[in-house]
């Protein structure tokens, strides 16, 4: 019952989006209603609130004992470059997919990722499996950042006719 009851908050967000595509006139709008609908490309840009931060955990054997340990992983022990590919969780499926789904949206590392790291993360200890996971909840971000956008749009279309969507997606970076 109270997955249920989460998820109105969510279905209402949905439903308001789905009701200002189709009543929107400026195309920037129109464009970001749609993307949130229907997903970001790859190549798309994202809105501040679809970069999630994550720290990264794993499931360890000690290779002396055979006890099994669950840790969180230091970003430390990984160079810039891996670290990079999962220091963020890139939300770019449509906005219903983070919604309506209860579940922490925690990731896997990449296969070739975990193979590189697996006898390097804790000394004398195999890495089993790595993930990462959000820091803060991904679904309160996305309704926060929607919501956001959904409030603010008319003030600075009517200020700025032309940048106001472009000024409103860079605002929150200089918060």
């Amino acid at each position: 019952m109270s997955a249920i009851l989460a998820t109105q908050p969510s279905r209402a967000l949905l439903t308001q989006l789905e009701a200002m595509r189709e009543q929107v006139q400026t195309p920037e709008c129109r464009h970001w209603l749609e993307q949130e609908l229907e997903g970001y490309s790859l190549c798309s840009p994202l809105p501040w609130y679809r970069i999630i931060a994550c720290r990264q955990r794993g499931h360890f054997l000690n290779l002396k004992t055979g006890k099994y340990l669950t840790c969180h992983i230091g970003s430390q022990t990984l160079s810039q470059r891996d670290l990079a590919q999962i220091q963020f969780i890139y939300a770019r499926e449509p906005a219903a997919h983070y919604l309506l789904r209860h579940d922490s949206h925690i990731e896997p590392w990449p296969d070739q990722l975990l193979e590189a790291y697996r006898e390097q993360l804790i000394p004398d200890h195999l890495c089993l499996q790595a993930w990462h996971e959000p820091v803060s909840s991904l679904r309160s971000q996305l309704m926060e950042g929607i919501a956001h956008f959904i409030s603010e749009y008319p003030k600075h279309a009517a200020l700025q006719a032309q940048h106001g969507f472009k000024a409103l997606r860079h605002q929150h970076w200089h918060i």
